[in-house]
């Protein structure tokens, strides 16, 4: 089946508000063909992670053949919001595209008062126009909620003195397309942050599993929190898409299975954030994105 017809259509659809953090993606315009001589994909950055593009990240992709060749290649088309790349398929067999040496933001930490807080930018004024009046009416007191726990703060707000830190964000996205018969994928080289999967990416069926393995320099990570999302229209609500998260075990193995047919991203960030951020960040993050399609 073909999808490109779906990228140009989620390129416009509007961005909706989400609390979802960014991640990234990679989406062929088709996962499976008997007879396709090349293929077309899409990669960006999505906050909504439902293939909707926010937007775009530079990078240059490595395609594995079915015989283990690699080949690098740019994108054929760059734009604000995301790239549009294309590869052969020479021979049947299964191909992994993936991005290379690609980057995010530089993300900028402060300690403050003994916490970690990501330093924004400092926000434009609002325009006397646009500001809201002061409200006159009395309202009912409201129920006292718990103290949030800051997790931000402004470039302007962070004091002189305060001990400051800069975080690499490293982006992987990768997908897995396959002409003819299935053939094996790549092996992990136990180098970096790496997603080893178990089941076969392109022989995934509505009430079967997923099975994986993450490592960080070819160890396991284990308790690591792994994020699926449904691929769907904006006529869709956020609860069909978003699915169940999953955390990995002390293996590091993780099983993620799809009740559903559809296109869906899995994705995670390593290492985790420490959630009262007392912990120093380390200096580079991965943020990775995998995209595959089940079918009936």
């Amino acid at each position: 089946m073909k999808h490109l017809f779906k990228i140009a259509l989620l390129s416009a659809l509007p961005i909706m508000a989400s609390a979802h953090t960014a991640s990234p993606f990679l989406l062929p315009e088709l996962f499976d063909s008997k007879a396709a001589q090349n293929i077309t994909f899409q990669s960006a950055i999505t906050v909504e992670k439902f293939f909707i593009p926010s937007n775009n990240f530079k990078t240059s992709y490595v395609v594995t053949a079915p015989d283990g060749q690699q080949t690098q290649i740019n994108a054929a088309a760059s734009l604000k919001r995301f790239n549009i790349g294309e590869f052969d398929l020479n021979a049947d067999g299964t191909y992994r595209i993936r991005t290379q040496d690609a980057q995010g933001n530089i993300g900028k930490y402060a300690l403050v008062d003994g916490r970690w807080l990501r330093v924004r930018p400092v926000r434009a004024p609002m325009p006397n126009n646009e500001q809201k009046p002061a409200a006159t009416e009395t309202k009912a007191p409201v129920e006292q909620k718990s103290v949030q726990i800051p997790r931000v703060i402004s470039a302007d707000k962070v004091p002189e003195n305060a001990q400051i830190l800069e975080v690499k964000n490293n982006i992987i996205a990768e997908s897995y397309v396959t002409k003819g018969k299935p053939s094996p994928i790549p092996t992990v080289i136990n180098k970096g942050f790496e997603v080893k999967l178990l089941t076969h990416p392109n022989e995934l069926f509505s009430g079967e599993a997923l099975k994986g393995q993450i490592l960080f320099n070819g160890k396991a990570v284990a308790n690591q929190e792994i994020d699926i999302f449904k691929g769907a229209s904006s006529y869709e609500t956020n609860a069909q898409r978003e699915q169940p998260h999953v955390k990995t075990n002390a293996k590091g193995e993780f099983e993620i299975k799809f009740e559903k047919a559809g296109i869906y991203l899995i994705t995670t960030a390593y290492p985790e954030a420490d959630e009262d951020n007392r912990k120093k960040p380390q200096s580079e993050i991965y943020t990775y994105g995998l995209t595959v399609e089940v079918t009936e």
